[in-house]
């Protein structure tokens, strides 16, 4: 029999078809490559796209560049699903003011949180948070340039330990600077509860509130890590002491470096607890070698005292007297109740110790190096106290000596007498005089 040809009526969308096959096209490129992804699609999806007046680097051009200029690096973590990180681009990083001060005084690496899967970090952000700890999605890490290798802890140590920053010694003095807040104005960064923006002088700036206090953020981030670290109110000698010929009088070599926790520890534990610079400034003859972290041709000369007492990490203590048979070291920095044990034990040492007989010119010799201290020591306590007594009335002249404006007392009307009494009063005496 032969087949009937038949047309069959029922409807093809092939339209369906067209628009499923793109689709399924579309998805298999999409799930095998993230790179098209997001170099495609991240205009439409991405709130941290487009180009900022900012000019950021990657971090290997970073760390060259920081290591030239000695600028620091400024992280900006931003994470494309957080709204802080969104405003913060789109109001912070877009402002000509915020942009060109970051450009001046910074070099800026953003780390983006992750790519196009929310859930996968991206590979420098990985690498930067095994580094310093920060886990926020919105934030800013100032990185100093001799820091770049150091940890989250040394960053926010050394950002808190300049000397202007330390205003309540309350705690410090009394050796529990746990339960006392040293730093009662430069605390780790935070977030003024007046409205006037952020006050902190931290490595770190978390969130994202107003431009206000970004900018805050960034004047303060330019200078914490260029003022000196605190050295307590231990009565230090000049360097050069660190090398004349030793007395009887135990000589107190302290190894620290300028940045780091261990080191910082050092200055709060002992330099600035009464019980031990008390004792320091009385038995001892205190030097302080400060080394400076990442300067190899400054701590050259240094190198070389510290190879003689055989210390390989800082910070350290030695002491050392002509009645000692061999210098005593603490190596590392232990605990204030460990220190101070140290110390006592290298006075009862030196106090046990037999005298030792000195040739006459050895003797002449020490009592030179001893009177050039004292000369030292008075032209510093007569230059400090003119600054803060009579900062108002006089100025430094460019030797550093203070040219005051001496008014008569009541006492004596000529302006030479009056000017001794007031010496006499403060227990001092002119050096120039």
């Amino acid at each position: 029999m032969q087949p009937t040809k038949s047309k069959s009526t029922r409807y093809q969308p092939k339209g369906l078809y067209l628009a499923a096959a793109i689709l399924v096209t579309i998805s298999a490129v999409y799930s095998v490559s993230d790179q098209f992804a997001d170099e495609w699609l991240d205009p439409f999806t991405n709130g941290l796209s487009g180009s900022s007046p900012i000019q950021w680097r990657c971090r290997d051009e970073a760390l060259s560049e920081s290591k030239r200029t000695k600028k620091p690096i400024l992280y900006a973590f931003l994470a494309r699903h957080d709204n802080a990180s969104l405003q913060m681009y789109g109001e912070g990083f877009h402002d000509q003011k915020v942009a060109d001060l970051i450009n001046q005084s910074f070099i800026p690496v953003r780390v983006d949180f992750n790519t196009r899967n929310y859930n996968q970090k991206s590979a420098l952000y990985t690498q930067v948070h095994n580094q310093y700890g920060y886990a926020s999605t919105c934030q800013l890490l100032t990185v100093p340039a001799h820091m770049t290798d150091m940890s989250s802890s040394d960053l926010e140590s050394s950002a808190n330990l300049s000397e202007a920053a330390i205003d309540n010694t309350r705690g410090l003095e009394g050796g529990d600077r746990y339960n006392y807040n040293y730093n009662s104005r430069y605390r780790n960064g935070f977030v003024r509860n007046d409205g006037h923006g952020f006050n902190g002088n931290s490595p770190k700036f978390v969130g994202y509130t107003n431009k206000r206090e970004l900018l805050d953020y960034l004047y303060n981030a330019q200078h914490w890590h260029r003022l000196p670290p605190t050295k307590g109110k231990v009565a230090w000698l000049p360097l050069a002491v660190a090398s004349a010929p030793l007395t009887s009088k135990p000589r107190l070599i302290a190894f620290v470096d300028n940045a780091g926790t261990a080191s910082d520890n050092m200055r709060l534990d002992t330099f600035w607890n009464a019980r031990d610079y008390q004792l320091i400034n009385k038995e001892f003859e205190p030097v302080l070698v400060e080394f400076r972290h990442d300067d190899a041709a400054f701590n050259m000369p240094l190198d070389r005292l510290k190879a003689k007492y055989g210390i390989a990490t800082l910070p350290a203590l030695v002491i050392d007297s002509s009645k000692f048979a061999a210098p005593i070291v603490q190596f590392g920095n232990s605990n204030s109740v460990s220190t101070h044990e140290f110390l006592k034990s290298a006075v009862k040492q030196a106090a046990e110790a037999a005298p030792e007989m000195q040739s006459p010119t050895q003797q002449q010799t020490q009592q030179q190096v001893r009177q050039q201290m004292q000369q030292q020591m008075r032209q510093q306590a007569y230059n400090q106290t003119y600054s803060q007594v009579y900062s108002k009335n006089g100025a430094p002249s460019q030797d550093g000596k203070y040219k005051t404006k001496w008014a008569p007392s009541h006492r004596c009307q000529d302006k030479a007498c009056s000017k001794s009494h007031e010496l006499g009063r403060l227990g001092l005496k002119d050096p120039n005089d």
